[in-house]
C-alpha cells in the first residue's frame, strides 16, 4: 500500500464515521426509519455494485473523494412518500418527486456533515449532487480506495460508497486514471 492510498484510506475512515452518524439520524428523525443492521467494507482492487439510483457528491478535503448515496427502489419511494407529506404531486410527476428526494436527501446529509469535519480541521467543500439511475459498478484499483456501508431498514437497503481519490474518478464514477 502506497503512502497515497494509506492516507486516503484515513481520509476516507474520518469522513464515513461522521456520515454513517449523520444518516442514521436524519433517516431516524426526518423519515421515521430506523436501521435494522449495517455493514462496513474497504475495498481497493475490489468493485462495488451501486443500485439503480444513486445521487453522488463531491467533498472536498485532503485528496477528495465521492460519497455515492445508492438506494433500493422500495427504500427511496418510501423515503419519498414520507419526504414529500404534505405536498400535492401532480399526477405523472411522481418519478421526478423521487429523484429530487434521492438527491436533496444526500445534500442535506453530507452538507451537515461538513460542519463536523471542518471543526476537525479539514479545509471542506460539496459539490452539488448528481444523480444516476440504472445500476451500475465501480472497480476499484490499486490506487484508489473504496468503502462502503449497507444500511438495511424494513422498506429497503442503502448502500453509501465513499470513492477516492476524486482526482482519479470523473462524477459519474467512472475511473479515468490520472497522473497523481
Amino acid at each position: 500500500m502506497s503512502l497515497n492510498t494509506a492516507r486516503m484510506d484515513h481520509e476516507i475512515a474520518a469522513v464515513l464515521e461522521v456520515v454513517e452518524q449523520r444518516t442514521l439520524s436524519f433517516f431516524r428523525d426526518e423519515l421515521g426509519l430506523i436501521a435494522t443492521g449495517i455493514d462496513r467494507r474497504l475495498h481497493h482492487e475490489e468493485r462495488v455494485v451501486l443500485r439503480a439510483m444513486t445521487a453522488i457528491v463531491a467533498v472536498g478535503s485532503t485528496a477528495g473523494l465521492y460519497v455515492a448515496y445508492s438506494y433500493d427502489d422500495s427504500l427511496i419511494q418510501a423515503m419519498t412518500k414520507r419526504y414529500t407529506a404534505g405536498l400535492s404531486i401532480p399526477a405523472g410527476e411522481e418519478e421526478l418527486y423521487v429523484r429530487e428526494t434521492a438527491s436533496d436527501i444526500v445534500n442535506v446529509i453530507v452538507g451537515n456533515c461538513t460542519a463536523d469535519l471542518a471543526r476537525r480541521g479539514e479545509t471542506v467543500t460539496l459539490s452539488p449532487p448528481v444523480l444516476m439511475v440504472g445500476a451500475r459498478t465501480i472497480q476499484g484499483r490499486s490506487e484508489t480506495t473504496i468503502a462502503a456501508l449497507t444500511v438495511r431498514f424494513a422498506e429497503g437497503a442503502l448502500d453509501v460508497a465513499f470513492v477516492g481519490p476524486r482526482l482519479l474518478f470523473d462524477d459519474q464514477l467512472n475511473y479515468k486514471g490520472g497522473n497523481s
